[in-house]
């Protein structure tokens, strides 16, 4: 699970980069939710804002990491993942990071997700 959501080692399939990705939909849906229906200047408030600014580091490192190890999957630089802090571009690099096939058999950055004794 580290190796998954916080190494940039390797390469990372279409189908776990979608699962990864909503666990951290999920992971950061929790205290949004309590934001939402807490009461103007609680303090249940206070603790959701906490839990977004904490889980909010770690999912936006996990992201990018992620994201790399797609685009080496796909046989693109990771550099392009700069791309996902761009406002108007990060909905078409997430789509693009999310929909581009994946390279048959190794590469440079090891070998195919799908490959057996992966």
């Amino acid at each position: 699970m580290r190796w998954l959501l916080f190494s940039v080692s390797g390469r990372l399939s279409r189908r776990t980069y979608a699962w990864a990705l909503l666990f951290w939909m999920a992971v950061l849906a929790v205290p949004v939710s309590a934001a939402v229906n807490a009461a103007p200047d609680s303090s249940a408030l206070t603790m959701a804002g906490f839990g977004i600014i904490f889980g909010f580091g770690p999912m936006a490192w996990s992201l990018a990491v992620m994201s790399i190890k797609r685009l080496h999957d796909a046989g693109l630089p990771g550099i392009l993942v700069c791309v996902l802090v761009i406002p108007g571009a990060s909905f078409f690099m997430l789509l693009i990071t999310m929909l581009w096939p994946s390279v048959k058999g190794p590469n440079k950055h090891g070998p195919a997700p799908d490959m057996p004794g992966y």
